[in-house]
């Protein structure tokens, strides 16, 4: 039998960290290896709760509290804030004979060495390989493109867009900023659709010269103007007979061309450019914007009658800020498919996770893989970390919280200068980004001005 002297000596000449808690998370015991691991002395910690150190954020997960609820063994990857370690821990809740969490042994050990030193081994731990399995069962393929629906809010746009797919003739209006997935979400509809395997013609409606808009939508007949084709030219609508039109930024049309859209909305026929002749068509129509339509009709820069034509069945996808669940997916989504590209074996380690989710994202899932992509290229060794990233994901967005409260207004103007500077970094103009914010360029202008005087 050993003594309990013994018993307490071998747990405190333990590698790994080791602390005991009741069945509320109380903390019995802590041995001297985690005080190191946590940043936390033993008498700091005996007799706390485990939430209040989840609470002042000593740590970012707790295996201990999901233990406790599931009532069995858990093993979270976690980074210490105080230390700045990476940790596994494995929580293994102790029952009484009628089944309740009586007691909590927990171990903790520090894997930043392992991470480092034995960044070649293929084989992953356990928690990576059930998030693989769960990216795996939330990917749903569409030829070239992958959409990560791992977030309850683009859950909820893949679910309508599919329900929407079936009602084959109802037009579709994609809402979202630039970079969320627009396209994806239009191929997703047609895939579902019985449209699946006829054409399906994309065309961005404001990367075409406005004299050549009209021409490459509805076509033109022969000699209907100079440079054209002598036998004439079918437009974008005739050759998508039986499929389907996606008509991206279609907030760019100039207001001509959207009179003649909206005809042939109505009518199902086009006629061509120096034509008399009605050609009936089969086609259905999605539509995609990151711009704010119902603020361009009061403008008086969209027609409101093509409005309501388009917007039969709305679909609004939510900036990746919005849906930050599904930050690490598509990272580990976008760095798998850039290894393979490269050839490479880079890995991402745990402490770019806190950057990567409190970035707003300005640029969205686009931003996100071209960021990946950047990395794997940039970053020299296998390991890329917080330190690999640029500047702008190595500060907060916004105002850190700190000790000191900081008055209501001064909180306010750092916000409102944050997110001006991200407009602007964004769209490149003052009247694009006063556009976003739905404020009149003058303002931006002003408030510019104001910084520059401050002395910023």
């Amino acid at each position: 039998m050993i003594d309990a002297k013994s018993l307490i000596d071998m747990l405190e000449s333990s590698f790994d960290g080791i602390w005991i808690t009741d069945g509320q998370g109380i903390v019995l015991y802590a041995n001297a290896a985690n005080a190191t691991l946590l940043g936390v002395s033993k008498e700091e910690l005996l007799g706390k709760s485990t939430q209040h150190f989840l609470d002042k954020r000593v740590f970012a997960k707790s295996a201990i509290l999901d233990a406790i609820q599931k009532k069995e063994r858990v093993s979270r990857v976690g980074y210490n804030y105080f230390t700045k370690l990476t940790v596994l821990a494995t929580a293994t809740p102790i029952l009484d004979e009628a089944g309740n969490v009586k007691y909590v042994f927990n171990n903790v050990r520090d894997i930043t060495a392992l991470n480092v030193l034995q960044n070649d081994l293929q084989d992953k731990t356990e928690i990576i390989r059930q998030q693989t399995r769960q990216l795996e069962s939330m990917k749903i393929r569409l030829g070239e493109g992958t959409i990560i629906a791992h977030s309850k809010a683009f859950g909820e746009v893949v679910n309508l867009s599919q329900r929407v797919a079936a009602f084959d003739g109802a037009t579709v209006l994609i809402l979202g900023e630039s970079g969320t997935g627009k396209e994806l979400v239009a191929e997703l509809i047609v895939n579902n659709s019985p449209r699946k395997g006829k054409p399906f013609l994309q065309i961005n409606c404001g990367a075409i010269p406005e004299n050549l808009v009209e021409s490459e939508l509805f076509g033109y007949e022969k000699g209907a103007f100079t440079g054209a084709d002598s036998k004439g030219r079918k437009g974008l609508f005739e050759a998508a007979e039986g499929g389907t039109v996606f008509l991206d930024e279609i907030g760019d049309l100039p207001l001509h061309i959207q009179v003649k859209l909206l005809r042939v909305l109505q009518q199902r026929k086009v006629t061509r450019v120096g034509g008399t002749e009605s050609i009936p068509l089969n086609v259905r129509v999605i539509a995609a914007t990151h711009q704010n339509l119902e603020a361009m009709v009061r403008e008086g820069r969209f027609r409101e009658d093509l409005y309501y034509r388009l917007n039969v069945v709305t679909i609004s996808i939510p900036p990746l800020r919005d849906r930050k669940e599904d930050i690490i997916p598509l990272v580990n989504h976008f760095l798998s498919s850039v290894n393979q590209k490269y050839q490479t074996k880079k890995s991402i380690y745990s402490d770019t996770i806190d950057s990567f989710e409190s970035y707003t994202w300005p640029g969205n899932v686009r931003e996100l893989e071209n960021l990946v992509e950047n990395l794997v290229i940039t970053t020299p060794g296998d390991i890329i970390r917080q330190k690999n990233l640029p500047e702008k994901f190595r500060s907060s967005p916004l105002p850190l919280r700190s000790e000191k409260i900081l008055p209501l207004k001064t909180i306010v103007e750092q916000t409102e200068r944050q997110a001006i500077s991200y407009a602007l970094e964004k769209y490149g103009s003052v009247r694009k980004a006063a556009a976003a914010l739905e404020v009149n360029p003058s303002t931006i202008t002003r408030k510019l001005q104001s910084y520059k005087t401050a002395g910023s």
